[in-house]
């Protein structure tokens, strides 16, 4: 599996991939993004099957003025079609998805809120966040917990650079994920997702 990282915070969203696709130990891409973000103020991720991960993308990219709360729901529609399929003959589908962003109410952005789905032995398992929380989809080969890069090395407050601070500590966990497992490379792909102002 590859990596994403997810940092949500009450007023931005950050979000790191690696680019490698590995397939039977051998890397087949090196450039390959594994989430979409939205001008709406919201970012799905995959990981574990480059199919699942590019059809999903594409049901995002297409579709780009979906509020959280729709995104929300053609996930979930998704995830629930996906999970009965099979790589082969009696082998299961095994993947995971985040869905983070700034869910809209009558007055404007609320606070922020994260899903994280896994997808095995044809059921789904999900785990809701909200305000902030740091989370990762991670690599099966690594044995360390790259989120305590990013959350010991936040500062206790909040200040205005805290967004570069995020992004930059979320790089070093990539790097370090990066050097100690096979399925994961050092193509950054990093954006931010602040609430949208509709």
């Amino acid at each position: 599996m590859s990596f994403l990282n997810l940092v949500m915070m009450p007023d931005f969203i950050s979000v790191i991939s690696d680019g490698q696709i590995t397939t039977a130990d051998n890397m087949t891409q090196s450039h390959f993004k594994k989430f979409e973000t939205s001008p709406a103020g919201f970012v799905v991720g995959i990981t574990g099957f480059e199919q699942i991960t590019n059809r999903i993308r594409k049901k995002f990219f297409y579709q780009p003025n979906l509020t959280f709360n729709q995104a929300k729901e053609l996930l979930q529609n998704e995830l629930d079609h996906l999970k009965t399929k099979q790589i082969n003959f009696g082998q299961d589908l095994c993947f995971n998805a985040l869905l983070a962003g700034f869910p809209q109410s009558l007055t404007g952005p609320s606070e922020p809120e994260a899903i994280s789905f896994h997808i095995a032995q044809q059921s789904i398992q999900t785990k809701t966040y909200h305000k902030a929380a740091v989370l990762s989809l991670l690599p099966d080969d690594i044995h360390f917990n790259p989120n305590k890069i990013i959350t010991e090395n936040l500062p206790k407050h909040s200040h205005a650079s805290l967004s570069l601070h995020v992004q930059s500590l979320q790089r070093n966990a990539l790097y370090k994920v990066a050097e100690a497992s096979a399925t994961v490379n050092k193509v950054v792909f990093q954006e931010l997702i602040r609430p949208s102002a509709h």
